[in-house]
């Protein structure tokens, strides 16, 4: 059962991959990303466009807020379409933000204002723009929820909108199809939200991996420090330079062996590393063994 989903679903992710713009081919996070966005639209908008014959056949005659409804569900497939041909990622999360809000907003307004069950789905904004990694995507998307919502409540208060439809006049299937929409679009997120972490960790864990394997190969010394300074990661290298184990250099242990003198100028040299890259001598101690017994200990310029 299990093989059989995944060949089923294979097809469709290689035509996902086919859509993804070649400016984003060359990262394999930023194509994840463009997958995650494209896959759920196209999945999600088709699959709920080719239930509308089920759902005339259960409700009768639409009304033209219902069609409305549906006729929107071609605005995520057209979205994708805009990433796919043009790869500006940002701007397609704008799109999709803005086409959510005016849909939510227009709904809201003719079925109660803010306390239209649609009104909700104004959450899912900034939820679906979280996805895109980018404060700018984030806060132009909660900008748009916040307005809608302003919106709206201004104009349920000075009395603007229309009349809510009644129960007999439809609105309690309306109400049952934004839940249950509700509800897929965001196991659509959810899903394409795990996806990227999972992306994410794997990712993460090759690169961690060949940079061990480079540095356990190098016979110079190889050091990867935090954000404060201290030694995550020390190659073996090390160990016969310092006369100290791998160990006892992570944290603050290398910092802790630079001579006092020479420690402004070793953190001073970790701080411009991280913007433009800095070559700085410095004292570090060295630990040799001698006897078997004590250590004697003396400086050494690297």
């Amino acid at each position: 059962m299990h093989w059989d989903a995944v060949k089923f679903l294979k097809p469709i992710r290689d035509y996902v991959d086919t859509l993804v713009h070649p400016s984003a081919q060359g990262d394999a996070l930023t194509s994840a990303r463009h997958r995650a966005f494209i896959g759920p639209r196209l999945i999600g908008s088709s699959a709920a466009l080719a239930s509308f014959p089920a759902y005339l056949a259960m409700r009768g005659v639409p009304s033209a807020l219902e069609i409305v409804v549906f006729a929107w569900l071609i605005a995520p497939i057209l979205i994708a379409y805009f990433l796919s041909r043009t790869g500006r990622y940002e701007s397609a999360h704008v799109l999709s933000s803005l086409a959510l809000t005016a849909l939510v907003t227009m709904v809201a307004a003719k079925t109660g204002g803010i306390s239209s069950f649609a009104a909700i789905w104004l959450v899912i904004v900034p939820l679906e723009a979280a996805l895109s990694a980018s404060r700018r995507v984030v806060a132009a998307a909660s900008t748009l929820a916040l307005l809608a919502a302003g919106l709206l409540m201004v104009g349920g208060a000075m009395h603007l909108l229309p009349t809510p439809a009644t129960p007999e006049q439809g609105q309690g299937a309306l109400a049952a199809l934004g839940i249950v929409s509700a509800a897929l679009y965001s196991t659509g997120l959810a899903l394409g939200a795990e996806s990227l972490a999972r992306t994410s960790f794997w990712l993460l864990y090759a690169e961690e991996d060949r940079y061990r394997l480079l540095a356990r190969n190098m016979t110079d010394v190889i050091t990867r420090h935090g954000r404060n300074g201290s030694v995550l990661f020390a190659s073996p290298a090390a160990e016969p330079l310092f006369g100290a184990s791998v160990a006892d250099l992570l944290g603050h242990g290398l910092f802790d062996r630079v001579h006092v003198a020479d420690r402004p100028a070793y953190l001073t040299a970790l701080a411009d590393a991280r913007a433009e890259g800095r070559s700085v001598d410095f004292r570090v101690r060295r630990d040799r063994p001698e006897g078997g017994h004590k250590a004697t200990v003396r400086f050494i310029l690297i």
